[in-house]
């Protein structure tokens, strides 16, 4: 807990004891109370830390494998048969003469309740008006571009333009040929003969753009470095160690491996000024001042990559936005529909119909729910759908988002947490019984059609199938999620040399003859302790959850982001 506190982190970027002692030392002199205070805080998140440690090491140390269960596991993985098979599918087809009653349903919902717990959810029903620029939008955007090209092409502080004038930031990375293919108008110019003036714009959907060539390199891709830190005061220091790493022409012991690095993980870590280790030109022992840091860098450089060719670009760019008037368009005509609706589902059915708008359903939305549609972050949306006064037929006003998506929304079902209603599920449980019914009625009239076939070539020839081989079946291959269960289980109780069958799986019915079982010893008790680790670990995983729900505690937090 001490160790994570940026506050007790030295310079080198680990934790220091002597920044930790200091602030205890001082903290009785603070008038303000602030630092008792942060150190109450630390106290009591080590106590919670070390509670909860010794709480999940208890539930850790309770999974117990006994000498039984291990005997078994080792037993039933090691136990592996090679089998011949016959495998009729169910198919996907209905079957009319099978029927699944009410009760049936009733009674299949019933010994499974406990299994069908669903959170509060919603449907609804929305019209989506995304903002995106007109061809007015388009021209205007263009011929501000082009106003402006003209001067990017002779401007001579390029970083000051880019600055004053473009839609994106200053780039100081290097690129190859290769990263730039996806805009061919750079790469072509950028890797030309002549590298002067400027690209050919470059024109997307979403913006107009134009590079010039700030630099030209020979670099390399990435370098293994070692580094050391000096305060900006100590920079003698840093000086010192510069020529002597020099004279000693290897990394000498005051130096921390840093390894091998790129320009996306130094750009990614504001770092971008190690960017001279990929330069041969700078030698193998380089000092770099980092002001954010406060700190000099001495960097050796113990090997490099091929150097190859890399520009720096310069990019004009600007961005195809709307317009205040588009905005004002798109707002009017959400308006317009949701003053048609006047808060009544009826009328939103009716609106929808009468002007041809697109409606778009989101069935089974939880209050925890980001993405509506295209839009990531429609929380705005939700918070109304689950709003205490919205109820089953309400229609929103418009709801605007990102100040680019406006939203009219309908909600056409709401349900509560707890069990899910049987009306909900009964379509689903009625397939499921109807297709076990199937392959018991399938697996019948196999049993009739096959009772006379002695071998599982005829039983094969007899169903108008040919006989399957799978070898190495074992107990242990339900972990084998493309193999049915059920023909596993009976697998694994076969005798040699005997056909079994017709048998029910899941996907259909079998017919099997093992050929060989063997037992061997590649299973080992290191194996069976290390998948017990991982049922461990699963279990602790979820302990949570389990805590939660046993505790009947509901998750609020959702409400408030």
């Amino acid at each position: 807990v001490l160790a994570q506190q940026p506050m007790f982190i030295g310079q080198d970027g680990v934790f220091s004891r002597e920044l930790l002692a200091q602030f205890i030392q001082s903290a009785g002199s603070d008038a303000s109370g602030n630092a008792d205070f942060y150190w109450n805080y630390l106290e009591n998140a080590v106590y919670k830390q070390q509670l909860y440690t010794k709480y999940a090491s208890l539930i850790e140390k309770s999974n117990i494998q006994s000498a039984v269960e291990l005997r078994r596991t080792i037993l039933e993985n090691n136990v592996i048969s090679n089998v011949d098979f016959v495998m009729i599918p169910a198919g996907f087809e209905q079957d009319s003469t099978i029927t699944v009653s009410a009760q049936e349903i009733k009674d299949f919902y019933n010994a499974r309740k406990s299994n069908m717990k669903q959170p509060a959810n919603r449907d609804i029903e929305y019209v989506l008006f995304e903002v995106v620029p007109s061809q007015e939008d388009i021209d205007n955007t263009k011929q501000n571009f082009d106003s402006l090209y003209e001067d990017f092409k002779t401007a001579d502080n390029l970083k000051n333009f880019v600055a004053l004038n473009s839609d994106g930031k200053w780039d100081t990375y290097y690129y190859k040929k290769s990263q730039l293919e996806s805009v061919p108008e750079y790469a072509e110019y950028a890797f030309g003969k002549d590298r002067s003036g400027v690209s050919a714009i470059h024109t997307t959907d979403e913006s107009f753009s134009a590079a010039r060539v700030v630099s030209a390199k020979s670099l390399a891709d990435s370098a293994k470095i070692h580094y050391a830190t000096f305060p900006l005061q100590n920079e003698s220091s840093a000086d010192s160690l510069v020529a002597a790493a020099k004279k000693a022409g290897k990394v000498t012991p005051d130096f921390t491996e840093m390894g091998w690095i790129n320009q996306e993980g130094l750009l990614a870590n504001g770092l971008d000024a190690f960017n001279v280790v990929f330069d041969p030109q700078e030698g193998k022992v380089i000092k770099v001042k980092l002001t954010n840091s406060q700190a000099w860098f001495v960097l050796y450089v113990e090997e490099r990559t091929k150097p190859v060719d890399k520009v720096q670009l310069a990019t004009f760019v600007k961005n195809i936005l709307p317009s205040e008037e588009t905005y004002r368009d798109y707002l009017m005509k959400a308006t317009e529909l949701a003053d048609k609706c006047a808060g009544k589902f009826e009328k939103f059915a009716e609106a929808v119909k009468a002007d041809n708008l697109p409606v778009i359903p989101m069935n089974n939305m939880v209050e925890s729910t980001k993405r509506v549609g295209v839009c990531e972050n429609a929380r705005e949306l939700v918070r109304w759908v689950f709003d205490k006064g919205t109820k089953k037929g309400d229609v929103s006003e418009v709801i605007i988002v990102d100040n680019k998506y406006y939203y009219v929304a309908a909600v056409t079902e709401t349900r509560k947490a707890g069990i899910t209603p049987l009306k909900d599920v009964q379509e689903e449980i009625r397939m499921n019984l109807a297709s076990e019914k199937k392959i018991e009625k399938n697996r019948a009239e196999i049993a009739e059609k096959i009772k006379d076939c002695t071998t599982i070539e005829q039983i094969a020839e007899v169903l108008g199938t040919t006989v399957s081989h799978q070898n190495g079946v074992s107990f242990g291959s339900l972990q084998n999620q493309s193999l049915d269960p059920k023909f596993i289980g009976a697998v694994a109780g076969a005798e040699q040399g005997v056909i079994c069958g017709p048998i029910a799986g899941d996907i259909g019915v079998y017919v099997f003859q093992v050929s060989d079982k063997e037992t061997g010893t590649f299973f080992t008790e290191n194996d069976a302790k290390t998948g017990n680790a991982q049922i461990s670990s699963y279990r602790m995983n979820i302990m949570q959850t389990v805590l939660a729900d046993a505790a009947d505690i509901t998750d609020n937090r959702v409400r408030f982001f």
